[in-house]
């Protein structure tokens, strides 16, 4: 039986890069999982193959969030994880950034991020939970043309230590993982032409969506029951390193 098992719990943003390694290794683990695309029609394709639950949001939309956890609410009664890996990887350098291009960022990665953490909490305060998000080292760590999603990872990081703080009275933990480059599309962009070694990666390598899945995995186990607060960096050492370039 695995450390997720009679778990059940939401990915968002599940049908690709870290949030579908997340929703395999969950269900290897166990855990009773609900895949999360924009689309249905995505979601459904990768539940069918895992044998998991599907449901769609556009978690910039306030209503399309509170029928998401209704929805759970409905089919599973529960929820006992919430891991969020949305994000909109917006490329402008700041003053190339449009309003239009800022408040759409926000919107998914910072607004969508508070109401599923307030509607999760809704549904978790009887019982525990656990609230995960994913957040980047770039909220930390500034890159030029990544204002938009480095400002909005660094309002994510306050969110969850707000959260951390605020839920903890119902026995709810909120941490974060703080990815590092890893091998998706975002990552490959980012990476660029460099070598693991330019971007300061001191082991000398990039990240795989398995490897952040497995830290967030841990973070919903009984394993991690004194862990809240936290923010677990899962970035090849990165963040801490000498900035090199």
């Amino acid at each position: 039986m695995g450390e997720l098992a009679a778990k059940v719990a939401l990915i968002t943003g599940s049908t690709s890069n870290i949030g579908l390694a997340a929703a395999e290794t969950f269900v290897r683990e166990g855990a009773t999982v609900i895949v999360h695309s924009r689309h249905l029609g995505e979601a459904r394709a990768v539940a069918d193959r895992l044998g998991a639950d599907a449901l769609e949001a556009d978690l910039a939309d306030a209503a399309a969030v509170a029928k998401l956890f209704a929805d759970i609410d409905r089919r599973h009664g529960r929820l006992d994880v919430l891991l969020n890996c949305v994000a909109r990887p917006a490329r402008a350098r700041l003053l190339d950034l449009t309003a239009d291009d800022w408040a759409q960022t926000l919107a998914v990665n910072l607004t969508g991020a508070l109401l599923c953490t307030q509607h999760a909490a809704s549904l978790m305060r009887q019982r525990g939970g656990v609230i995960l998000h994913v957040s980047a080292a770039s909220a930390e760590r500034a890159s030029p043309g990544s204002a938009a999603y480095s400002i909005s990872k660094a309002g994510l990081n306050a969110l969850v230590r707000q959260a951390a703080v605020e839920l903890a009275e119902h026995k709810i933990r909120v941490n974060a993982i703080v990815s590092g480059i890893v091998g998706t599309p975002v990552g490959s962009r980012e990476m660029g032409s460099r070598s693991p070694d330019d971007a300061a990666i001191p082991l000398r390598r990039i990240g795989r969506p398995e490897e952040v899945a497995e830290a967030a995995a841990f973070l919903a186990s009984d394993r991690a029951a004194y862990i809240t607060n936290a923010f677990l960096a899962v970035d090849g050492g990165r963040m801490n390193a000498a900035l090199r370039r």
